[in-house]
């Protein structure tokens, strides 16, 4: 990925995986007018079987691109870690409780990744940042959230999203520098719905490809689903992590 090129007017989304990746890339696409070529989502990072890697792919998509990426700054290219140019980078965050039980989910259905042996054993894994092609929470969005106060970046909650779609297309829209027509933020809040995304994500997503699913890739994403899930005692322990390494950095979540 060091030698992979962003283009002045790319539009990038980055987030750690199950932070609600799909979800957002409809909402950007919508706002940027959903171009065809832009359609499908795209990392640069993933080469699927019997495919061209997507880096290839996207070297040869017309601007302006939109893609997303999973990339710890530290792996991601040059001109986007460090933005010199007119990049525009939108960073999803989700609560870290959330994405533990979203990602686990994800690997039980996922035709192509180990299955976790159990709930305790993935909270385990999650909790000590031994997560396929991710690594750790923590050191992911901290990593990015180095970026908030430079202007290429503009940093979005996955929590805000769900409490007030509409603000937050009209912030997302205002940071790309796009005028909505009350029509045309009706159009994105239509097609962000999830039966919508379900149907859209159809067009591109096949089973038996190396694309999971439709109805793996978009789910309910519910706020506050750990609760069904985490015991009191891994509840305490995540709070206790949570709590040393978000400290000082000034990022909260709502995990309510």
């Amino acid at each position: 990925m060091k030698t992979f090129e962003i283009r002045d007017d790319d539009v990038v989304i980055v987030s750690y995986p199950k932070s609600g990746t799909n979800w957002m890339f409809e909402v950007v696409h919508e706002i940027l007018g959903g171009k065809k070529e832009n359609s499908s989502p795209m990392e640069p990072e993933f080469c699927p079987p019997g495919q061209q890697p997507h880096y290839i792919q996207l070297r040869e998509t017309p601007s302006p691109r939109l893609m997303f990426t999973h990339l710890h700054p530290k792996m991601a290219p040059p001109g986007l870690a460090a933005p010199v140019n007119k990049v525009k980078t939108i960073v999803l965050l989700r609560n870290p409780k959330d994405v533990c039980v979203s990602f686990y989910h994800y690997l039980q259905k996922s035709p192509h990744l180990k299955s976790p042996e159990s709930w305790e054993q993935h909270n385990k894994d999650f909790f000590n940042g031994k997560m396929p092609f991710s690594g750790d929470y923590f050191d992911h969005v901290l990593g990015w959230w180095k970026m908030r106060d430079d202007p290429h970046f503009l940093f979005v909650k996955y929590e805000d999203m769900k409490k007030d779609i509409r603000s937050s297309v009209k912030t997302i829209a205002a940071f790309l520098e796009k005028e909505l027509t009350d029509e045309h933020l009706a159009l994105i809040l239509n097609s962000c719905s999830l039966e919508s995304m379900r149907k859209t994500l159809a067009e591109h997503y096949t089973k038996g490809s190396c694309n999971i699913s439709t109805s793996l890739s978009v789910t309910q994403g519910m706020v506050a689903d750990w609760k069904n899930h985490f015991s009191a005692e891994e509840s305490a322990r995540f709070d206790q992590k949570y709590r040393e390494r978000m400290a000082g950095t000034g990022l909260e979540f709502d995990f309510q």
